[in-house]
């Protein structure tokens, strides 16, 4: 596939004339890729700022251009859609919650990871360090995804692919320590998996850091949680 994108050698053309075109090209490709990076944040933070100001249904591609200073031609470059742009930023959360996911198998006590995981969802999705808007604005956007996962089957066949990869990395976790009879489940684990990430998105949908909660303070919530419904054979004390 390179072979095919990069310049042949040309006939008198020495072995270092044509290292340098290759790389010459190489560094142009990836000078656009680059940029095609930058040109996509850009939007993306355009995006979320109208989407956290007037919502998903609320705000137009008209309003996106604008708060990105670009013309619907230039815009539609990148993305052919709003719901195109919903999807990426759904897919962005499910990325990062997966991140968080891959984390907790690094924990040796089940309970502890379990916890943790309630922790960071809640720290990651609730609170804004870098990105657009207010301090909430992520939690706003999460409650945005899940809602427009309900009436948009594009949306919510995004949610549900990245959902289910989740899914399967919290089982197959929790299946492991039953395995090892560290928990006695209360339900069948699937029941289970699936209860604890309602409880968990239930948790980030209220913003409780907004609210003026530390998300510590959600430590023992999540604790007690994760007890309830595994119940640890050994005491965890």
């Amino acid at each position: 596939m390179v072979d095919q994108v990069l310049p042949k050698q040309a006939a008198g053309m020495s072995d270092v004339d044509a290292d340098e075109s290759r790389c010459f090209v190489a560094k142009l490709f990836g000078k656009r890729a680059r940029n095609r990076e930058a040109q996509e944040e850009r939007i993306l933070n355009a995006a979320m700022t109208c989407f956290i100001r007037s919502g998903f249904r609320g705000a137009s591609m008209n309003e996106i251009c604008s708060e990105a200073g670009m013309s619907p031609g230039a815009l539609y470059r990148y993305f052919p859609s709003k719901e195109a742009i919903i999807e990426t930023i759904a897919a962005m959360h499910r990325r990062q919650s997966a991140e968080i996911l891959d984390r907790m198998l690094q924990s040796s006590d089940i309970i502890d990871a379990i916890t943790q995981v309630g922790i960071d969802h809640v720290r990651k999705m609730s609170l804004n360090y870098s990105g657009p808007g207010p301090a909430d604005s992520s939690a706003r956007l999460f409650v945005e995804v899940r809602a427009e996962a309900m009436r948009n089957e594009t949306v919510a066949a995004t949610c549900e692919l990245h959902e289910g990869l989740m899914r399967e990395k919290l089982l197959a976790a929790l299946e492991a320590a039953k395995a090892r009879g560290e928990i006695n489940p209360i339900a069948e684990m699937e029941l289970v998996v699936v209860s604890l990430a309602a409880m968990g998105e239930g948790i980030i949908m209220r913003n409780f850091p907004s609210q003026g909660v530390p998300v510590e303070a959600l430590e023992p919530v999540f604790r007690a949680l994760a007890e309830s419904m595994l119940r640890p054979t050994r005491s965890t004390f």
